[in-house]
């Protein structure tokens, strides 16, 4: 039983450097919008004359 549930997460949709990939371009992605919306947040605290 064990045997056949390792199998089948080993042969999944994604491999483990794809998985590795698709979380760090995540990361990346709410990274830049956390910075986006900040910033929109400060320029909206503090309107340029």
């Amino acid at each position: 039983m064990e045997t056949i549930t390792v199998s089948t997460t080993r042969s999944s949709v994604f491999s483990l450097s794809e998985m590795e990939l698709m979380v760090g371009s995540a990361i990346v992605i709410v990274v830049l919008a956390w910075m986006v919306l900040s910033r929109m947040r400060r320029d909206r605290h503090q309107p340029q004359v």
